[in-house]
């Protein structure tokens, strides 16, 4: 540790678990925290994230101040809205961001969401249990599927359009004695 910088030792895990990255015994990462995504309009969010079983935890008012400095923004004004996973262990949070004034249509939107080849951020998944009954659940409901449900390396997988165009995704562990297909 001659820089000043905790040497990580990489620890291998057992097959199908998660490996664990550590410094001087204490875990680095431990679980995601949470996600924050920025929207015109948080209501049709928050309607949205509530078919996955998000619901609406508290809501902050940023007016400049330390968290829009935080941020890079210091002139910021959004409000801050948090949505809880309910039952989720460990604890997993969407948090939203609603920026006042809304970005008129002159604003540069950057490249649509919905394109995973561009660089920055690709897509959040959610580990579900039945991929199918999610997916009947989401459509009977609006959400607007991007493909067809694939298997891939142990896992059933199904890419879905969320608000501002956000790609996430679907994601049901298979066990492998099951007889479910798996690619590499």
């Amino acid at each position: 540790m001659a820089s000043g910088i905790p040497s990580l030792h990489f620890l291998r895990a057992p097959a199908g678990r998660a490996t664990l990255w550590e410094t001087k015994g204490d875990a680095v990462l431990r679980n995601p925290d949470h996600v924050t995504i920025a929207v015109a309009n948080a209501a049709p969010a928050i309607e949205f994230f509530a078919l996955l079983g998000f619901r609406k935890d508290h809501v902050a008012v940023i007016d400049g101040g330390e968290p829009a400095a935080y941020m890079g923004m210091p002139d910021m004004k959004s409000q801050h809205i948090t949505l809880v996973l309910e039952g989720a262990e460990p604890h997993f949070e969407i948090q939203l961001l609603e920026f006042d004034p809304t970005p008129g249509s002159d604003a540069d939107p950057g490249e649509h969401p919905t394109n995973l080849r561009r660089l920055g951020y690709n897509h959040l998944a959610f580990r579900v249990d039945d991929i199918a009954a999610t997916s009947a659940h989401l459509i009977a409901n609006g959400v607007r599927m991007l493909n067809e449900e694939m298997d891939y390396i142990s896992r059933k997988l199904r890419f879905f359009e969320g608000p501002e165009g956000i790609t996430l995704e679907l994601v049901q562990w298979v066990d492998a004695d099951d007889g479910a297909s798996s690619q590499t």
